[in-house]
């Protein structure tokens, strides 16, 4: 019976080596909302921009969500301007997703050039 050498398919994909992959492109991402609203960029307190009242449709984080999609997501109950979202990964970087919500201006708060986008390099789960 012949046998055949496996050569594709394996080699460096599953190695212990800290480096976190995907197996069906998706990033995980960190934003760090800051604001110019009032004279300084300071991170943004979504907590009051989060639409939880009637007649608060379209709050800023309801308008971030939407420009991007992520698949999933949690919003820091701080003061921090954080959202951690994983997104389809294809053909997205930090740059790209970064000039896509900076200007977005909802609610007295408008979001900084100096936002942080953070592409994760490892996953917490708490």
């Amino acid at each position: 019976m012949a046998t055949f050498e496996r050569v594709n398919g394996y080699l460096n994909n599953f190695l212990a080596d800290d480096v976190m992959k995907s197996t069906s492109d998706l990033k995980a991402i960190k934003l760090t909302l800051r604001s110019t609203s009032n004279g300084t960029n300071t991170a943004i307190d979504l907590r009051d921009k989060d639409g939880d009242g009637s007649n608060e449709a379209d709050q800023l984080v309801e308008v971030v969500i939407k420009e991007l999609s992520p698949l999933l997501y949690v919003v820091d109950n701080a003061a921090t301007g954080v959202i951690h979202m994983v997104v389809h990964g294809h053909n997205v970087d930090a740059a790209q997703i970064k000039a896509r919500i900076v200007g977005i201006s909802k609610n007295s708060a408008t979001i900084a050039s100096d936002t942080a986008v953070d592409v994760g390099t490892r996953i917490t789960v708490a």
